[in-house]
């Protein structure tokens, strides 16, 4: 008969989080354009806290909240935003390298989609395409492996 507290050799094991590999440019789009720009909050704090799972990094550095950083942008007229999705698309590059996923997607999409391709309206609608993409990717390849060998 087992004691009340004990517990087998499988209880010791962690099992990690299965992160969301379902992001959707389109569900962004349609529902930031919705809810007045409210949805992008829920969509980029967890893609944040996702990233931080997929790729930490050293020294416990965390990625910038995106609620204060949308909270800022509102004095800075989107500057602090633009910062933060520059920094963001950084760290899927880092990301993608170190997993050794072969999808492109760096910092200079974020400069040619985002900041000049909203002079042609759909510049913005690339970029968050190219995004979701990057992310579920990554996603998927946190769910296969967690921990990479170093």
């Amino acid at each position: 008969m087992a004691y009340k507290y004990s517990y087998d050799d499988e209880e010791k094991k962690y099992h990690f989080p299965k992160l969301q590999t379902n992001r959707n440019m389109w569900k962004l789009m349609i529902l930031n354009i919705l809810t007045l720009g409210f949805y992008s909050i829920f969509f980029f704090i967890p893609l944040s806290f996702d990233l931080d799972k997929v790729d930490p990094k050293r020294y416990r550095d965390k990625t910038m909240n995106y609620l204060v950083a949308h909270i800022v942008s509102i004095f800075t007229f989107a500057i602090v935003i633009d910062i933060w999705h520059h920094h963001i698309a950084g760290r899927i590059e880092e990301a993608l390298e170190r997993r050794d996923v072969d999808y492109d997607f760096n910092t200079g999409d974020f400069w040619k989609w985002f900041f000049f391709g909203s002079f042609i309206l759909v510049g913005p609608f690339i970029y968050f395409h190219k995004l979701c993409t990057a992310m579920n990717l990554l996603c998927q390849s946190y769910n296969e492996k967690p921990v990479l060998d170093e």
